[in-house]
């Protein structure tokens, strides 16, 4: 700014007004000038000044636990995105399904100076102690929201309902006739497990039908996991459908299905959650429930920047409602 100064033959502080775009009085043919000769030395601003100056940089902590999974690699796109739209950009990293690391990252971010951080906790996140959890929390000095995840911490947090979407699910399938409904949960303590295994149970109850633990089988959320449980699932000869915690369990059970030649569509209904790109793809594409990524994407940046804005201090929390998509991987029981 010094040498653009000295070659316009102005003031330092009337580059900085031009070149931030602040009002003045400086005629328009200064302005220009001062513009054009930004241009040919190839000025750009100075971040570490600007924060130095503001006490802001412009930058938001993206976290994730798996970036390989589609759901997740979607979800960082889009707020991408939406943060670029909004002037900000995203440092993004991905734990590895590490709590330590989630620790170690945030760390990190917050000496690089971002403004705020947005975590999708991993499966071990809420395997801590929850004062432990809380007092890390509070010791951050920068706002953080959790995504895709609900608890009882004091802190920001935009989820979807997990417990209706699995509700919606199950109906779906006892809709169509369905009342031997398998069902592949995630681990207990993996994030939104319960509440969708919940949803099951409860919609289950709301329509008379006894919930067997035979038809409950266990994975990690895993396309692998779901090709494990898959031999224990078709030996029920009695089960009809198949309602999966996600999306790449149900592909597990697909592939599984391929290799040892067993039509699965024709022997199976089945749901899933998430709404892969690739359900819709498949043979037969995949009735699923879809937790609007984008939607997610935008509460959580509107809360965030509203909170470094207005300076709020007391938690919120944002349930998000899901919506069904309705394909071909569903028919009557009746017509098995």
């Amino acid at each position: 700014m010094k040498d653009i100064a000295q070659r316009a033959n102005v003031s330092v502080s009337s580059v900085s007004l031009v070149l931030n775009n602040k009002p003045s009085r400086i005629p328009k043919e200064t302005k220009n000038k001062i513009r054009k000769i930004a241009e040919e030395l190839n000025y750009r601003p100075n971040s570490a000044a600007v924060f130095l100056s503001k006490k802001i940089s412009y930058n938001i902590g993206l976290i994730v636990p798996d970036i390989t999974n589609p759901f997740f690699a979607f979800l960082t796109k889009t707020i991408d995105e939406r943060l670029r739209a909004s002037n900000y950009s995203t440092l993004f990293a991905d734990s590895n399904n590490s709590f330590e690391r989630e620790v170690q990252i945030i760390n990190n971010m917050i000496s690089h100076g971002v403004d705020g951080i947005l975590l999708v906790p991993s499966n071990k996140f809420f395997y801590q102690p929850h004062n432990k959890l809380q007092e890390m929390i509070d010791n951050l000095n920068k706002p953080l929201i959790l995504l895709n995840a609900s608890s009882d911490l004091r802190v920001n947090s935009v989820n979807f309902d997990n417990v209706l979407g699995a509700i919606m699910a199950t109906e779906e399938l006892i809709k169509y006739g369905h009342k031997s409904i398998a069902f592949i949960k995630g681990k207990d303590h993996f994030v939104n497990a319960p509440e969708r295994y919940q949803g099951y149970k409860d919609a289950l109850k709301k329509n008379d039908i006894l919930l067997n633990p035979n038809y409950v089988f266990e994975g990690d959320y895993t396309i692998q996991s779901g090709y494990q449980v898959a031999p224990n699932i078709f030996n029920q000869r009695d089960i009809t459908a198949i309602l999966s915690s996600n999306d790449l369990m149900l592909f597990g059970i697909i592939k599984w299905a391929k290799e040892h030649r067993e039509n699965v569509f024709k022997r199976f209904s089945m749901v899933g959650f998430d709404n892969n790109p690739y359900t819709e793809i498949i043979e037969v594409p995949l009735t699923t429930i879809d937790q609007e990524i984008g939607k997610m994407a935008d509460k959580a940046i509107d809360l965030l920047l509203t909170i470094l804005r207005e300076k709020v201090r007391d938690s919120k929390q944002i349930i998000i409602k899901p919506r069904i998509i309705r394909r071909n991987s569903i028919k009557s029981e009746h017509s098995r």
